[in-house]
Parts: C-alpha cells; sequence; structure tokens
C-alpha cells in the first residue's frame, strides 16, 4: 500500500519533470472558448453557416472551463512541494490571477466610461476580487465587467480549498485513486439531477430552454459544485505519479473525447451536463502529462505551442473585449462589452474576421503577459527571504 510519505516522494521527484504539453493544452483550452464567444452574435450572412457553427461551437467554451479546471487540479497536484507553505501557495497564485485582472477590469471600465454605458456597481465592485460567483442573482453573472472572469472565482476556491485538500488525496491508497477518480466523476454527473428536484423551477434562465435561473447557476457557475472537475484531476495526478496509469497514449484520449463531445453535440452542457465529458478530459490531460514523462515530443512540446500556453491566461481575459472591438469597428462603432449593432459576413469574410480577432487577442495577450503578468511573478512570486537565498546560491 502506498503511504502518505512515498506519495509525496514521488510527488517530489516527478514534479522535477516538466510538464511542456500540458501548458500547450492551456491556450487549447482557451481557444474553445473563444471559438464559442464567436457566437454571441450571428457572424455569417448565411443562415445555414451560423446553425452549422453553432452546433458545432456552442459547446465548447464548456468543454474548455471545464478542461481548465481539471488541468488545475492535476497541475498544481504534480508541482506541489513538501516544503512549500500555505502562505507562499497561496502568494503565488494571488500574484499569478490578480494583476492581469485588474489591468483588464480598469481598461474594461474606462472604456465603458467613454462609451457612456451605464455601470450595475453590485456586479462591477463585486466582480474586481472575483466573488461573482458565489452570488445567486443572474444581473452579477451578465453585467460584470469582464464576464469569462466568473470561472475565476471558482479558481479561486480551487486555490484556497488545495492545501486541505492535498492531504486528503495523498492519502488515498495507490490501488483505490481509480476508484475514487470514479465516484467523484459521478457525483458531478449527479449535480443537475439535485439542481431539478430542489432548486425552484422560476424565474428562467437567458442562457438555457431546460433550467431555471436557480438551477443554472447551481450547475454552471456556483463555485463549490465545479470542485468535482477540480478533485478529478488531483486524482489523476496521483494516478500518473504513482505509477497506475493505463498507458492510454495521448491519440487515442484525443479521439476519445473528440468521439463523446460529437455525442453530445445535441446536449446543452451548459446545462450542467459537463460531467458527460469530465472522464475523457481526465484521461486525455493524464495521458498527455505521461507522455511528457516518458520524453516524448509533438506538436505540444513544440517552443510555439508552449509559448502560446504561457500568454493563454491573458489571452482568456482579454479575447471577448478584442472580439467586440473589432467586430463593431467594420459598423463604425465603439463595441464595449457587446453593445453595438453587429456586422454579418460572407464565409470568407467571417472567417477572416475570427482569425483576425484571434490573431490580436495573442498580441494583446503577448502585451499583458510581457509587462505585467511576467515582472510581477519574478519580483513578486517569492518572499524576499527566499529570493535572497535564491540569489545566493552559487552556480552549478
Amino acid at each position: 500500500m502506498t503511504t502518505t510519505k512515498e506519495a509525496v516522494t514521488g510527488a517530489r521527484e516527478a514534479a522535477r519533470t516538466r510538464l511542456p504539453s500540458l501548458t500547450s493544452l492551456r491556450i487549447i483550452a482557451a481557444s474553445l472558448v473563444f471559438i464559442n464567444h464567436g457566437l454571441i452574435y450571428p457572424l455569417f450572412t448565411n443562415a445555414d453557416l451560423n446553425d452549422a457553427y453553432k452546433l458545432i461551437g456552442h459547446n465548447t467554451g464548456t468543454v474548455g472551463v471545464s478542461f481548465f479546471f481539471i488541468l488545475s487540479g492535476f497541475v498544481l497536484t504534480w508541482s506541489a512541494k513538501p516544503n512549500d507553505t500555505t502562505l507562499g501557495f497561496w502568494r503565488r497564485r494571488f500574484l499569478k490571477i490578480f494583476p492581469n485582472h485588474v489591468v483588464v477590469w480598469l481598461a474594461v471600465l474606462a472604456m465603458m466610461g467613454v462609451a457612456g454605458l451605464p455601470i450595475m456597481w453590485g456586479p462591477t465592485l463585486w466582480s474586481l476580487p472575483l466573488l461573482q460567483g458565489w452570488f445567486p442573482e443572474a444581473t452579477y453573472h451578465l453585467f460584470a465587467v469582464n464576464g469569462p472572469t466568473w470561472s475565476l472565482s471558482v479558481e479561486l476556491l480551487f486555490y484556497a480549498a488545495f492545501p486541505l485538500l492535498l492531504p486528503l488525496i495523498l492519502k488515498i491508497p495507490a490501488q483505490r485513486l481509480w476508484l475514487w477518480a470514479g465516484v467523484v466523476t459521478v457525483g458531478g454527473l449527479l449535480m443537475p439531477v439535485v439542481a431539478r428536484l430542489f432548486l425552484p423551477e422560476q424565474p428562467p434562465s437567458m442562457l438555457s430552454t431546460t433550467l431555471s435561473w436557480p438551477q443554472q447557476w447551481f450547475v454552471y457557475f456556483f463555485p463549490p459544485i465545479r470542485i468535482f472537475e477540480f478533485v478529478v484531476g488531483m486524482i489523476m495526478a496521483r494516478i500518473v505519479l504513482s505509477g497506475r496509469w493505463i498507458g492510454l497514449r495521448p491519440i487515442l484520449a484525443t479521439l476519445l473525447l473528440l468521439a463523446v463531445y460529437a455525442a453530445t453535440m445535441g446536449i446543452d452542457l451548459i446545462d450542467g451536463w459537463h460531467g458527460l465529458l469530465l472522464a475523457p478530459m481526465a484521461l486525455l490531460i493524464a495521458a498527455v502529462a505521461s507522455s511528457d514523462v516518458a520524453g516524448r515530443t509533438g506538436v505540444l512540446t513544440r517552443p510555439a505551442m508552449v509559448w502560446l500556453g504561457q500568454i493563454s491566461y491573458a489571452f482568456f481575459l482579454v479575447h471577448v473585449h478584442v472580439l467586440f472591438l473589432i467586430h463593431a469597428a467594420f459598423g463604425g462603432q465603439f463595441g464595449v462589452r457587446g453593445a453595438y449593432k453587429p456586422e454579418q459576413f460572407g464565409v470568407l469574410g467571417g472567417i477572416a474576421l475570427l482569425v483576425g480577432v484571434y490573431l490580436a487577442s495573442v498580441v494583446v495577450a503577448w502585451l499583458l503577459y510581457a509587462l505585467v503578468e511576467q515582472p510581477i511573478m519574478r519580483n513578486w512570486s517569492r518572499s524576499r527571504q527566499r529570493r535572497t537565498a535564491a540569489d545566493a546560491q552559487p552556480a552549478p
């Protein structure tokens, strides 16, 4: 039986193995969110093309966000250090999340002022500390300054809970890890059932045709309910660390995920059914990590992909605003937070717009990463004492 001490030792050794492919996966997840947000306004003059885009892309945002949650659990467990402190961990997570977020929040708020848009102070102020996910009122999600940051409310809960969850995950005997991964997955799948049984059926949700807003908020936005994805990611990291991985290759895991996604395209995963893809996404992350540990190379290990993964958080923060501003500009408008009359395009024009917005978002994200995220993480993510000790170490 694997003891906690053995698990910690295994984690310490494995953490020395860098996982560049997991970094690359982050930009793929962010790109899925981008594809989904391209549906906010119909881009094409051809109605059939809009319908096809909606069929393919209406679930990509849900998958991308869920993928981030699973990946967070995996990476934090993989890289956990026995000599790390809770305050040190929280310090790094705070500095990773908040500086970029605050810069974008201020920029969007300033543009709203210039555009003369009304400001709802409740959603605006509570979205600054990233606490909007805890409010059941729809306005806190629909009128936050930067809409996609609701998911950061969830991530903050993960970061707060991680020092408490990790010892519990490390205590699971190695031979029972797969069992617990299955139990947690089933728990996530049961949440839509719980919502329908116990939460009111009114008022209706603007995001769903089958759920009320209270049910929608509970299954999708309420931070504690998303803990299932994070914990599955943690358990999958332990499965790889403890040598219990089944040897599934990334290509097969990818095909499995695509097959399940295709099978669920007729379902609105945002109605709480994101758990249907939890297992294939977790398998893909573990398969990619195992491939990195084995020293295999491929598309995901290329420097360009890893770099895109490094700027993916900044990309996530800015992409929807870049989309609005560029799309509105074609109609001679100042498109802040989607407040504009959208233009429509032919096939090539619509595709060119999406590609152009994507590339522009990469450039803006790179600037945010280079000017804000990197300097702050480099200079402030460690305490002065730790920085001094590291600088004092002789060069090898």
